[in-house]
């Protein structure tokens, strides 16, 4: 089914088709926009989920137009076990981690053969960009294919599962959690963590060949912003890694500053995404 509509903000035609992706015993609910004027070849991209119930059309609702805007073909779907997608939903803790991101990864992978299988799409510019959750996710999805020439992530985690949930119930972001410690007393409380950890992301980061970009917030009550950038830092330097990190200044895992307002972190994304030949001309 192909159905052409105007895109409210952007004023830029958009042609939408709805897709079905097999993927270990699951079948994802697909959605793939791309704008009707351009040239192909195309770049494409999958994103990929945070957490919680997240279906395409929540991704796609702002970062899939902005990035069929720059040219990309967009994939967006379901995730598994939630619309119209079927499969296991669960939500993720250490003790299920590695087995849940297994499956996730495989359903990205699922999407960025998808792209590749169409004519409109260069087979050599397809990549992931996903948010929060997805800094496990998708960079254990690059490490296990060659196809995937580029990841971009939003907010994403760079330590154990455990981790990021110990931190986030330490900096009050989680129900329940404690509420007015200094960032002086957390950083210690987080020295003194000892698990469980579950999945644990510094291996495939250490090995990962693909490009990466992360964007964090300074003010993140979600994530270890420091711990996060320091870990992927250190690799970059250690390994030779090609990972690049941008922290907004007074913002939270949401990249809104305390007023609400969100800084145009795309710009930050298309200029990377510009420097790694992905895209060759700015966005209209």
């Amino acid at each position: 089914m192909v159905r052409i509509f105007l895109a409210a903000l952007l004023a830029v035609s958009f042609a939408d088709t709805f897709v079905t992706l097999p993927s270990r015993g699951a079948k994802l609910a697909g959605r793939i926009i791309v704008a009707a004027a351009g040239n192909a070849p195309r770049p494409a991209v999958v994103l990929v989920h945070g957490s919680g119930e997240v279906t395409g059309s929540d991704m796609m609702a702002g970062p899939g137009r902005r990035l069929a805007d720059m040219g990309f073909v967009v994939l967006a779907y379901d995730k598994r076990g939630v619309g119209q997608s079927t499969g296991e939903y669960a939500s993720i803790g250490p003790s299920n981690s590695l087995r849940m991101f297994d499956l996730l990864a495989a359903d990205a992978l699922a999407g960025v053969e998808a792209l590749r299988r169409r004519p409109d799409v260069d087979k050599s510019r397809v990549g992931l960009l996903g948010f929060s959750q997805a800094g496990w996710i998708a960079p254990l999805a690059a490490s296990r294919s060659i196809a995937v020439a580029f990841v971009v992530l939003i907010s994403g985690p760079a330590v154990s599962v455990g981790e990021e949930i110990y931190y986030s119930r330490l900096a009050g972001e989680d129900p329940g959690s404690e509420q007015g410690l200094s960032d002086t007393e957390i950083d210690r409380r987080m020295r003194q963590f000892k698990g469980p950890d579950g999945y644990d992301p510094v291996p495939v980061l250490s090995k990962l060949a693909t490009p990466s970009l992360w964007i964090l917030g300074e003010h993140d009550r979600s994530i270890p912003v420091t711990r996060t950038r320091d870990t992927l830092e250190r690799i970059k330097r250690e390994m030779g890694r090609p990972i690049t990190t941008h922290v907004i200044p007074g913002v939270n895992h949401r990249l809104m500053d305390s007023t609400g307002r969100q800084p145009d972190y795309w710009r930050t994304v298309e200029s990377w995404l510009r420097a790694q030949k992905i895209i060759s001309v700015p966005s209209r």
